[in-house]
């Protein structure tokens, strides 16, 4: 009876060290997010040319051991899917959405410094605060936050699902006035031969950051510090001029 009981007891122990080290080998494999934002090159990148945003993404989770996809997806799609955990993570957003989408958690380093600017082929307009926009017809991306919380009281609005359908806008006459980022404008303009203006100061200058959604809330510290660490080492700056720089209209 005691050696039965022993085997018994043997056999338990064997099942619980098998049962922990599934667990040990489960808690070890790769962590694999799926990042989503909307937008367009250079900040993220076409399917097979990566860009700005997408390459940090991936440099920064790399340093702590997870594996990122990212894909593109309209601007507000994108933070209604993280939100509700579809997605696990907005590449690049103002700060205080969680307000709003209160499953997002901020990753606290921010990933750029955005500027938001005019582009313009009327020679007679200077813009310099949000006020300065009402007396003129304005249109930029459905779902781009800084604009949907400031632009006010405008002449006549359009917004349009991408910023591929804003600079045509100028040459119909439909809009006096484009909103996009320095970045994806210079971008598109240079695509589409834009020859208009872009106005100088920008509108509004924003710091910009990652989101995950709350689930994934212990490695917003991590990726934080991955983050200013590659700003402390170099490679951001390096991935910046690569990838940005070239799409400065001055």
């Amino acid at each position: 009876m005691a050696t039965h009981m022993r085997n018994i007891g043997l056999h338990v122990v064997s099942i619980a060290v098998v049962f922990c080290s599934l667990i040990a080998q489960s808690a070890a494999q790769p962590v694999k997010l799926s990042l989503t934002g909307g937008g367009a090159p250079p900040i993220i990148g076409d399917p097979g040319k990566p860009g700005f945003i997408d390459q940090l993404a991936r440099e920064m989770f790399k340093r702590i051991g997870v594996e990122v996809e990212v894909s593109r997806v309209p601007s507000e799609r994108s933070l209604i899917n993280v939100n509700a955990g579809l997605d696990d993570g907005d590449l690049f957003r103002v700060a205080g959405l969680e307000k709003e989408y209160p499953n997002l958690v901020l990753v606290p380093e921010k990933m750029l410094d955005n500027d938001f600017v005019v582009f313009t082929k009327r020679k007679d307009i200077q813009i310099r605060t949000w006020d300065d926009l009402k007396p003129y017809s304005v249109a930029f991306v459905t779902g781009w936050k800084p604009y949907e919380l400031n632009v006010k009281g405008t002449r006549d609005l359009t917004k349009t699902p991408s910023i591929h359908e804003l600079l045509p806008l100028l040459d119909n006459g439909r809009a006096d006035l484009v909103l996009m980022d320095r970045w994806q404008g210079g971008w598109v303009a240079k695509q589409q031969g834009y020859t208009g203006r872009v106005l100088d100061p920008p509108l509004a200058r924003f710091e910009e950051f990652m989101y995950l959604n709350k689930k994934h809330a212990a490695l917003a510290p991590r990726a934080a510090k991955a983050l200013a660490d590659m700003k402390a080492d170099g490679s951001y700056k390096k991935l910046y001029d690569a990838y940005l720089m070239p799409f400065v209209i001055r």
